[in-house]
């Protein structure tokens, strides 16, 4: 054999060699990063020793503290975010969490909340505060929510706290934003209430007794803009304005006092 070919065969041994050293040496450091972090874990190096929460206006304090405390003395390596997260969002008021570990014994939990969007009168006359997502947040009695748009609907309704309203009735919420928006509620009379019926047809009541016929829930805000400029085209004739029906928008029919 000749000296190349046994300088090449120690190189490839040597080669090798430190090949499977390097192995043994990430194997070992692997291993060790495992114990720790399963010491740690077990351990109370990371125990959770306080919790920071948003400052909230409808959820109290006093019940993020309640469902936090569980992770109390918990090491955050163990504890899971997630279940402190859903026992949150179980709260009425609670539209959205984040929950973090702040090492070393830190929880930090963030919240938004659900603001009342408008208020719902049901059948049998009873006002509930919800959200611009449908979410019925809580019943009240006045002067609560006095300054909110008022929806009243003209069905069977039963209400639960925390459940989202029938659809027919979501649908229906765009126009409460529409209708307060400073391009129409300068040109039209102020919105009094949003009147939902049974079948899911809606119409604003302004002040001042005008009737605005929306029809099905869908192009509210087309509807709204040809409402306006009919609406301006009557009061520079002086004429008042007893309904409009816009179901067809490119068909409106108007009966004007």
């Amino acid at each position: 054999m000749n000296e190349k070919m046994r300088d090449r065969r120690r190189s490839v041994a040597r080669e090798r060699g430190r090949r499977r050293a390097g192995l043994v040496f990430v194997a070992v450091l692997v291993i060790a990063a495992v114990g720790l972090f399963l010491w740690l874990r077990s351990s109370d190096v990371f125990a959770v020793e306080r919790v920071t929460a948003t400052v909230t206006e409808h959820v109290g304090q006093e019940q993020i503290a309640v469902l936090a405390e569980q992770a109390l003395g918990v090491s955050l390596l163990r504890l899971s975010t997630d279940s402190i997260r859903e026992d949150l969002l179980g709260l009425t008021y609670v539209r959205s969490v984040e929950v973090h570990r702040r090492f070393p014994d830190t929880l930090d939990i963030r919240l938004v909340e659900y603001e009342p969007f408008a208020r719902l009168k049901d059948q049998d006359g009873r006002v509930w505060l919800v959200a611009d997502d449908g979410r019925v947040l809580e019943s009240v009695r006045p002067p609560r929510g006095v300054g909110l748009p008022l929806v009243v609907y003209e069905g069977s309704l039963t209400l639960v706290v925390g459940e989202t309203l029938p659809d027919a009735i979501v649908a229906s919420l765009p126009a409460v934003t529409l209708a307060a928006a400073d391009d129409f509620h300068k040109d039209l009379a102020a919105l009094e209430r949003i009147v939902v019926s049974a079948t899911g047809t809606v119409k604003l009541l302004l002040k001042g007794g005008t009737e605005l016929r929306l029809g099905e829930p869908y192009g509210l805000e087309r509807k709204l803009m040809v409402a306006k400029d009919i609406f301006q085209q009557y009061l520079r004739d002086g004429r008042q304005i007893e309904y409009m029906d816009l179901s067809m928008p490119e068909r409106v029919a108007v009966r004007a006092g």
